[in-house]
């Protein structure tokens, strides 16, 4: 079941590169952004009340979701977009695989969980497949690249730092409480970006399609992309959850040519996608293995 919880976080995820090369030529990309987060935090604090709670009254609490909120999504999203305006679209994607690769060294470097010989070649492995998959070699070094490219792997250390901060809190609260209060200090955080792109909103771009497909980046890659990574976070290392992200570019490159013109699929995402599923069933077994001796290594401990 959390398997699959992540395998459709990532669907989602890799649907909103489908969805927004579609939206945002018509939608500016900070407007956009705005819209997701603003969305998304309405949506889940009329959840959470319509529910009656729980709600969060420990100020510790409050501070590391603030600060989870504000790394994960306002300033994840917020160093990609700038990035991604000084980068290319060919390095931001194959510098979004570091954020597993942040993850590992954080939970390791802070004591969070134990280094795994074959959960580490796995995730390994996969980010082979994902590199693999988005050709290296395409990489580009030209003079004002460098700013963006910096700024997206800030980005990507944020996120990381965001996987470490949520999973202390899913110990005491469910996603739902979590995922709202994530996505409140979020939309507090990109005020100052939302305020000028809200003011310059115009109704009628949202006509038609266009604003069906913003409702469901807001639904899909947003709400439900967020709060099912972090029921999974609530169940797995935040390793295990951070590696499922290979499955991005790979979902993506299958899902591109049934919706946009001139992509194909070729034998290089093929191959790219079975090193990846080798890589990911690698760290699930590996998690699994974990999770069945720590009962053990707790009695002997007695």
């Amino acid at each position: 079941m959390v398997q699959l919880c992540l395998v459709i976080v990532q669907v989602l995820f890799a649907s909103l590169a489908v969805t927004g090369r579609l939206v945002l030529p018509v939608v500016p990309a900070g407007l956009l952004v705005t819209i997701r987060i603003f969305g998304a935090a309405g949506a889940l604090v009329l959840l959470n009340a319509a529910r009656g709670g729980p709600w969060i009254h420990d100020r510790r609490d409050l501070l590391r979701v603030a600060v989870s909120g504000l790394l994960g999504v306002t300033a994840n999203q917020s160093l990609y977009l700038f990035g991604l305006g000084h980068s290319t679209a060919v390095n931001a994607t194959i510098l979004v695989t570091t954020a597993p690769v942040f993850t590992v060294v954080g939970s390791l470097l802070l004591g969070l969980e134990r280094p795994s010989f074959f959960k580490l070649g796995g995730i390994a492995l996969a980010a082979a497949g994902a590199v693999y998959l988005i050709d290296p070699t395409r990489l580009s070094f030209a003079p004002g690249v460098a700013l963006g490219n910096l700024l997206i792997l800030l980005g990507m250390v944020c996120y990381a730092a965001y996987f470490l901060i949520s999973k202390p809190l899913l110990a005491r609260y469910d996603a739902i409480t979590v995922g709202t209060y994530v996505m409140l200090f979020a939309a507090l955080g990109v005020l100052p970006l939302g305020i000028p792109a809200l003011g310059g909103v115009r109704p009628e771009v949202f006509h038609g399609s266009i604003g069906w497909l913003v409702a469901y980046i807001v639904v899909g890659p947003t709400i439900g992309a967020y709060f099912l990574n972090l029921w999974a976070l609530q169940r797995v290392s935040s390793n295990t959850v951070a590696s499922f992200l290979y499955l991005q570019p790979f979902l993506a490159a299958l899902a591109a040519p049934l919706i946009l013109p001139g992509e194909q699929l070729t034998g290089r995402t093929l191959g790219a996608g079975c090193l990846i599923f080798i890589g990911l069933g690698l760290v699930l077994w590996a998690e699994r293995v974990q999770s069945r001796a720590l009962p053990m290594e707790g009695l002997s401990a007695e």
